[in-house]
């Protein structure tokens, strides 16, 4: 199984870009690769709707351009710019890791909270629970770093500090779970993101995990026919 993780915006290094590849590919099960790709002169990083109205037509344009080379598609970017049009255009699965971390880490009627990186992006992430379906009352809270989105990887302490204070809170608050709504904070080294969850005593949902094990389960689901039929022949 082939997937690609798309970045909907252009602003990330070859090298960071190598570095969340190999995060991925940690989570993915054994047989599936991850390819991170990024779209061209899209803005640089998703800071606000604007930047996702600009990111949605590149997203767009190379899941359409590149139906052959892979099996699914994840939009990266848990505000999940753009997925929509991608989803009803292509022919493979595409999946956005703000609502596979919603549907999947609320699970078993878990109230949680939810933290991004500013109170517009907050907004888009309590747009995406209603748009889940959710009970609007297993969310408890939201709660905002205050950081850029590119600052988030140059000082993974500082947004480490941001997301315990966070948590601390939603803790208090009544949250089971922790949404990251930020794919910056996601793509924290795990070492950071546990030490979070023994400070504070919340569990993280991370939408890494959601995105590559929804996109698998989907790939999976529609192979299910044609790989049961070539092994009957």
């Amino acid at each position: 199984m082939k997937l690609c993780y798309l970045l909907p915006g252009s602003g990330l290094a070859l090298a960071e870009r190598q570095r969340r590849e190999g995060i991925l590919n940690a989570v993915a099960a054994p047989g599936t690769k991850v390819e991170v790709h990024q779209v061209v002169d899209g803005p640089k990083s998703i800071e606000s709707a604007v930047d996702e109205y600009k990111a949605m037509p590149l997203v767009l344009d190379f899941v359409m351009r590149n139906q052959a080379n892979f099996d699914g598609f994840i939009v990266g970017c848990a505000g999940d710019s753009g997925l929509d049009g991608a989803r009803e255009q292509s022919r493979k699965p595409v999946v956005g890791p703000g609502e596979s971390s919603i549907l999947l880490g609320t699970l078993g009627d878990r109230t949680f909270s939810c933290v991004t990186t500013s109170a517009e992006r907050a907004r888009v992430k309590r747009r995406l629970v209603r748009e889940a379906g959710l009970d609007q009352n297993r969310l408890v809270s939201s709660h905002t770093l205050d950081l850029p989105v590119l600052q988030m990887g140059k000082d993974p302490l500082a947004t480490q500090r941001g997301l315990i204070k966070a948590m601390t809170k939603a803790k208090a608050e009544g949250a089971e779970v922790m949404l990251i709504g930020c794919m910056s904070t996601a793509f924290l080294e795990p070492p950071l993101l546990a030490e979070a969850e023994d400070q504070t005593g919340l569990k993280l949902v991370n939408p890494i995990v959601t995105a590559v094990k929804m996109a698998e389960a989907l790939v999976a689901i529609d192979n299910y026919g044609r790989q049961s039929a070539a092994k009957a022949a």
